[in-house]
């Protein structure tokens, strides 16, 4: 008889064990017996058995897709025919986490012998053993973390050393590691899940199903370096949006353009070269993607007029020999956003850098900046001409915003007023991330809180915390004011065309591997 056949005839569960049908008729006899008196079989488990089946196989290729698998519950076949496509199309490997939950209350589960199994379509793909994909990227899919944990990376920090780490999760999560300098950026990320949502009606479970993220990470090894995205699939068809390409069941497509990109911190003064060509250059990140629409936080850096270097003598003779001039740096800035907006539209969020310019009208006496004396006079007096009281206080114009409108010529370019919005699809992309609730300091956690999808800058350090996105910088990671173990890193986020996110890392100024660069398995 066939193997993969049960005695009786039918598809065996899985291989070595008997069919479905004949498990439940098995356990049906077990309760009859314990009804009429018998006792009940007590099962022993072996301490130095293993707690779950193993499930371990050689990864040898250079592109892997990893999401995880929730036990006793249905994968997402249109997720899962996706999936397949794209691990086709890209030469990767397909690996699924198996991660445990007890629900009672599954509609999947009552009529099963046991939830200690997983469905027979992901069999193959199933990995449960801790495995060093590269030198910086350990896959610890032998962890198991609760599916309804609400912050799933917190305690791992260390658990790696200095290796970054992928564990598997059904909500998505991703925190960068502060590293000493020179040591390789170390982040934390879980997976998303390929099965349906199946929770307990408790908090707890209510709140796991709404955070479920149906999707996948995608990893790309180049060496000691590595690439890594989140997939963001569609939960009613399963397609997903992977950079240029669109993956459904049917097969891969080119994908529309996406909606936007959201820049690590711009501060165009210290933008770190490699990462304005990986960005801008041919073949980057906006010649791939084609968005509509570029977004810049922290456009200006405000180096010749930062209220931090007052008092410094030695930062200011720095400034004198560079012949430090404020009006220069202003339109340097906005010649920035012009020389790279190719026809697209602009938009520059207000940021803390931005405002040093109105901070240092309001604390500066012209006749002490004699360099600037011009610009500053000019500058005082728009802001003084929009002066207006209004029933909330005293009101006036962002200078910065004044210069914007004053030197972008013909390029759609918008500076964004005060606590203005601005939306790509239903993500709010108008909050820099420097303020937050009630006037205190932005940070991902607070600002996941808003009640809606957001992404913010501001820290430099990239991260997912539940509906909120945060960049990093597209500066060099260290600059003057920074010291001691740093988590900056270089990434910006794109939004696709059907309102899906994913960060997008640049290290050492590479941000993918091409398709046609991957090795041959």
């Amino acid at each position: 008889m066939d193997g993969s056949l049960c005695h009786c005839g039918r598809s065996r569960y899985r291989p070595g064990y008997p069919c479905t049908a004949c498990r439940v008729e098995k356990e049906k006899r077990r309760r009859l017996k314990i009804r009429n008196g018998a006792p009940p079989k007590t099962r022993v488990r072996d301490p130095g058995a293993a707690e779950s089946p193993r499930y371990a196989r050689p990864l040898r290729a250079d592109r892997f897709l990893i999401t995880s698998a929730q036990n006793a519950t249905p994968v997402h076949k249109g997720f899962l025919a996706a999936l397949r496509v794209a691990a086709k199309h890209l030469g990767a490997e397909l690996v699924v986490v198996p991660i445990r939950y007890k629900n009672p209350t599954s509609v999947w589960t009552s009529d099963q012998e046991s939830d200690e199994h997983w469905a027979p379509e992901i069999e193959p793909y199933l990995y449960n053993v801790r495995k060093k994909l590269n030198r910086n990227l350990i896959l610890c899919a032998d962890v198991k973390v609760q599916p309804t944990a609400s912050s799933p990376l917190t305690g791992f920090e260390a658990l790696t050393g200095a290796e970054s780490c992928i564990i598997g999760h059904p909500k998505m999560q991703f925190r960068s590691v502060p590293a000493p300098s020179g040591r390789y950026p170390k982040i934390l990320s879980t997976t998303g899940s390929i099965t349906r949502q199946n929770f307990t009606d408790s908090k707890a479970g209510k709140l796991g199903a709404f955070h479920h993220f149906l999707g996948a990470v995608i990893v790309e090894i180049e060496g000691k370096r590595f690439h890594l995205r989140q997939l963001n699939a569609d939960r009613t068809t399963g397609e997903f949006t992977d950079l240029a390409t669109h993956y459904t069941a049917a097969g891969a497509r080119a994908a529309p353009s996406a909606l936007g990109i959201v820049f690590g911190d711009t501060h165009a003064r210290m933008v770190c070269a490699l990462v304005d060509e990986a960005t801008f250059g041919p073949g980057g990140i906006v010649d791939t993607l084609n968005p509509e629409t570029l977004v810049f936080g922290d456009l200006f850096d405000g180096w010749s007029i930062n209220p931090h270097h007052a008092g410094n003598p030695f930062i200011a003779a720095a400034k004198y020999n560079g012949g430090a001039n404020v009006h220069a740096e202003v339109e340097h800035a906005i010649k920035f956003v012009r020389d790279r907006c190719a026809g697209r539209k602009a938009v520059i969020v207000g940021s803390n850098h931005d405002a040093f310019l109105a901070r240092w009208i309001i604390s500066t006496d012209w006749r002490t900046a004699p360099g600037n004396a011009a610009f500053y006079l000019e500058t005082a007096q728009a802001m003084l001409a929009s002066v207006r009281l209004t029933p909330g206080g005293a009101e006036y114009s962002d200078p910065f915003l004044y210069w914007v409108n004053r030197l972008k010529g013909d390029a759609d370019i918008h500076a964004l007023a005060r606590d203005e919005s601005f939306k790509l699809a239903d993500i709010e992309c108008g909050l820099h991330g420097h303020e937050g609730p009630n006037g205190s300091r932005g940070t991902l956690r607070n600002l996941s809180r808003l009640g809606g999808k957001v992404i913010s800058g501001h820290s430099h350090t990239p991260g997912i915390q539940e509906g909120h996105y945060q960049v990093g910088t597209s500066t060099p990671l260290r600059l003057e004011y920074t010291s001691g173990p740093s988590s900056w890193q270089n990434a910006h986020a794109v939004v696709y065309a059907n309102g899906k996110r994913s960060l997008i890392l640049v290290i050492d100024g590479r941000w993918r591997v091409p398709i046609s660069g991957r090795k041959k398995k």
